[in-house]
């Protein structure tokens, strides 16, 4: 039986302030905004996504609970996994080993290049095939054993 996994990419977040790292930049509130419409999207189109897992950081976490709470969703799980600049390998290891408690509808809520790498790599390619924008959608079917998958449709924010 094939799984569905969506792929959100965080909203918009600060811009990096002199002495803050990357990994603490909150959203921002055209990126909450963002994330209300992602969440308002998927309620118009009825997709009930049984769990959410997450990047643990902020811009990401943040998104995610916006998601959740306005979808009504179950809290999102945090994932070291997620986090940015997490190799593609490690990321399809994890998935591959989640697999058998993943829901038939998962959200997962990161970071780019990351996902458009394991987009691509999922659906049998080295190279990227597609580029994830900030609080852009992207839902692709995959097989029991990951050696399958297709992407259905990516929609940016701008659109939803």
């Amino acid at each position: 039986m094939n799984k569905y996994l969506y792929f959100l990419r965080h909203a918009t977040a600060e811009v990096i302030r002199p002495n803050q790292l990357d990994i603490d930049r909150c959203l921002i509130e055209k990126g909450r905004l963002q994330a209300r419409r992602v969440a308002d999207f998927m309620q118009r189109h009825n997709l009930n996504l049984q769990q959410v897992l997450t990047s643990p950081y902020p811009r990401a976490v943040q998104t995610a609970a916006i998601v959740c709470k306005t979808a009504g969703f179950a809290a999102a799980t945090e994932q070291p996994w997620l986090a940015l600049e997490t190799p593609v390998e490690q990321a399809v290891a994890q998935l591959q080993l989640l697999w058998p408690t993943l829901a038939e509808h998962t959200l997962l809520v990161g970071h780019e290049p990351d996902f458009s790498l394991l987009i691509s790599r999922l659906l049998g390619t080295e190279m990227p095939v597609i580029n994830i924008r900030k609080a852009s959608l992207s839902c692709i079917s995959v097989s029991e054993d990951l050696a399958q998958a297709e992407l259905q449709w990516s929609v940016p924010a701008r659109f939803m």
